[in-house]
């Protein structure tokens, strides 16, 4: 088929829903089916979901060859959680399964072992580096890799055309219950949000986190009543990591004089005043327009109502 950028596109990659581009606007005003999410009841208040080991929750999900797990990527280069997971499943011998993470990069380097061996045979992401890129690129991965952006993700999870079989979280802090958050512990991610549709629309949800606090934990990015299983493992991540790739910040000299002139302009916009919010960009130029604007705010002594970043 031809798409509307006038690109052939082989009939294999036609498949589960998956549509060639058909124009901008192409979508504009259709309505889409929700998939149905997963009900939870759970009749025993004083029981915890507390499991001994990652191979004991992936045992206890009932995962099996041919299914397919998601991971979130909020600890980027950093990330412990994917490795952690993935050394579970190789130990029980389960194939043919299928990776829909938010994004891949070197820290889930283990994966290309993974796909080389028939462990994982198909991928859905947002984004493929490092080594992983390098052997999908090669053909190496059974089926054809799909690439989506983040909002296509959530998108494709809550419309069905993914579909989870388990979702596997790493949290810096969670309760017994799976009430679960991004801040606390020895590993702040700062947000979950990457995971809100696998949570919601994911059959079963094992949280993993190196930091178990009293019930209640709130506020709960991820509600316990969304969640199966909970494991307490050493460490699920190194945050120090998470400021690297397209989230670093530039120490170019022509980054830093865009930035240094953003900033400027957002100063004299007459939007620069106490209360006002922000968002930035990835990337590190716009992440590196927070250090100057910084120097604005103190020397003006204003503080902003809110502030969100890496968001493009």
């Amino acid at each position: 088929m031809i798409n509307a950028a006038g690109r052939e596109i082989p009939d294999e990659f036609l498949h589960d829903g998956i549509e060639p581009f058909q124009g901008i606007y192409y979508r504009d005003g259709y309505q889409y089916q929700k998939a149905a999410p997963t009900v939870r009841a759970y009749v025993r208040p004083q029981a915890d979901k507390l499991l001994a080991s990652v191979k004991d929750a992936v045992v206890a999900t009932g995962l099996t060859d041919g299914m397919t797990i998601s991971f979130h990527h909020h600890l980027r280069d950093g990330d412990d959680i994917v490795n952690m997971v993935m050394k579970a499943i190789h130990e029980l011998g389960i194939k043919d399964l299928t990776v829909c993470a938010s994004s891949l990069g070197k820290a889930h380097n283990y994966l290309v072992t993974c796909i080389q061996d028939g462990t994982v045979t198909g991928i859905s992401t947002s984004g493929i580096r490092d080594e992983i890129g390098e052997v999908v690129s090669a053909g190496q991965l059974k089926h054809p890799a799909v690439i989506r952006t983040h909002g296509g993700r959530a998108r494709a999870i809550e419309d069905g055309t993914i579909h989870i079989d388990v979702a596997f979280i790493g949290a810096p802090t969670s309760d017994q219950f799976g009430n679960a958050s991004g801040k606390g512990g020895q590993s702040d991610t700062g947000v979950l949000s990457y995971m809100g549709s696998d949570v919601h629309y994911a059959d079963q949800v094992v949280i993993l986190t190196d930091t178990l606090v009293a019930a209640p934990n709130f506020p709960a990015a991820i509600q316990g009543i969304d969640v199966d299983y909970v494991v307490t493992v050493d460490k699920i991540g190194d945050p120090n990591k998470i400021a690297t790739g397209a989230l670093r910040l530039s120490k170019d000299t022509r980054e830093l004089g865009i930035a240094e002139n953003a900033a400027k302009c957002m100063y004299y916009s007459g939007l620069f005043k106490d209360g006002f919010t922000f968002q930035t960009g990835a990337g590190g130029p716009s992440l590196a327009t927070t250090i100057f604007l910084k120097q604005y705010m103190q020397a003006s002594h204003i503080k902003c109502r809110w502030a969100m970043g890496g968001v493009t």
